[in-house]
């Protein structure tokens, strides 16, 4: 069945065009652009920007707006997950896949810290253990701006990430936390086949 790889790759294409669109569209403005600039390439007044973004109901506390790295950020992470996908479906058995997986795993949490600026110092802290000690990838995941982290690795070494999570991370900065605390914190699972629809 090629459907699908041809599915994919109409992805990967689509992504990597959608990245040098707005590349082109908002690479003039790496610094962002501020409130008027945006009112005005959309032939707006920015009264009528706020409006229409309803600030009214939803404050935006920002002097400049980056654009060029959100929508690189957006694209780049979506082309991520196509990526992921196929590698998870390519049967090559000349692929380490964790190791590929892990690659794009710590690209998307490199890319949520600098492009979309959705991760915190402790995040990055505890990615950034969890590497050194044997983590193929590491990242952020639920809603970002603080929440947990994923890390990707094999059996063997999940107990010594696990203690090196602990002693350098938990052990500093949570000195009082409970092994039950700890146990609720911190816990190694397997990837599951994922939700379905079964009639």
């Amino acid at each position: 069945d090629t459907a699908g790889s041809d599915t994919v790759q109409m992805w990967i294409d689509h992504l990597s065009a959608m990245l040098h669109a707005s590349n082109a569209a908002f690479g003039s403005h790496p610094d962002g652009y501020t409130r008027e600039q945006m009112a005005a390439a959309l032939d707006m007044t920015p009264d009528a920007l706020s409006a229409a973004v309803h600030e009214d109901r939803f404050p935006v506390r920002a002097q400049r707006f980056k654009l060029l790295q959100r929508a690189q950020h957006a694209f780049s992470e979506a082309l991520r997950v196509v990526k992921f996908r196929q590698i998870c479906e390519s049967g090559d058995t000349r692929l380490n896949y964790c190791t590929a997986l892990g690659d794009l795993m710590n690209c998307s949490q490199d890319s949520c810290r600098d492009l979309f600026e959705c991760s915190c110092p402790e995040i990055d802290e505890l990615c950034a253990l969890a590497r050194r000690a044997g983590s193929f990838g590491s990242r952020l995941t639920g809603a970002g701006w603080g929440g947990c982290t994923v890390h990707l690795v094999s059996r063997d070494k999940v107990e010594s990430v696990k203690q090196v999570l602990v002693s350098e991370y938990y052990a500093k900065k949570f000195p009082n936390m409970t092994a039950a605390e700890l146990d609720n914190a911190l816990f190694a699972t397997a990837p599951g086949c994922g939700a379905c629809y079964y009639e």
